[in-house]
């Protein structure tokens, strides 16, 4: 049975080379249905691929797959268009394969700039940026606790800071610069013995903040 017989939108008639060789990558038992045409193909298709993240452009990989596989140009042109579709449907989209061999750019930037003697601190940096924005991480989070969002809000914790009358003090998160260098020790002592992980704290803050909501209603 085909490995896509289980989809709906899959059937004898209509499934494709690229079909199978894409559940080859992700379904168990795939790889064996493929024929010797299909395996070349795919071969090519991973060839194309490699070329494409190793700083071949489609004009410099095409003479190349030619070559290799003796197929004309028109194939090899189709094979490296398929191999962006491919293994962008692997990781969910066209634009993700994309996004992918840019990734690997970026990644194979930093590692030269990492070896270089001396590293390349500058090169690093911009590798760094790049691979943050390829995996969204530059995106603005809605829950983060930025300091503008914190500016906003009035957070107070309750710690027992040990004094000679051991006494409980409440410090305004808002305004830690505000606070004297004795009192702000202990209260990163006291945080870093919490039993409370910086995410849990966090959470707390989180739901701090939206009951503050709630009671403005």
């Amino acid at each position: 049975m085909s490995a896509l017989d289980t989809n709906p939108n899959y059937n004898n008639s209509t499934e494709t080379t690229l079909d199978r060789i894409r559940a080859s990558y992700v379904m168990e038992g795939a790889e064996e249905r493929l024929s010797p045409s299909d395996k070349l193909r795919k071969e090519q298709l991973e060839a194309a691929h490699s070329l494409l993240v190793n700083y071949h452009s489609l004009e410099q990989a095409v003479p190349l797959l030619v070559g290799r596989f003796g197929i004309s140009r028109a194939s090899a042109y189709r094979r490296c268009t398929e191999a962006i579709r491919l293994f962008g449907d692997v990781t969910r989209t066209y634009k993700d394969g994309i996004r992918h061999i840019l990734y690997e750019f970026a990644m194979k930037v930093f590692q030269l700039a990492a070896s270089a003697k001396p590293p390349d601190l500058k090169a690093m940096n911009t590798a760094i940026k790049n691979m943050a924005v390829l995996k969204g991480l530059d995106k603005d989070d809605g829950n983060a606790l930025t300091p503008e969002v914190l500016a906003n809000r009035t957070y107070v914790l309750s710690i027992t800071l040990n004094g000679k009358d051991g006494q409980e003090k409440s410090i305004d998160l808002g305004n830690l610069n505000k606070i004297d260098a004795d009192t702000y020790a202990q209260v990163i002592e006291a945080v870093e013995q919490s039993d409370v992980g910086l995410e849990e704290m966090r959470g707390l803050l989180l739901e701090s903040s939206e009951g503050g909501d709630e009671d403005d209603d």
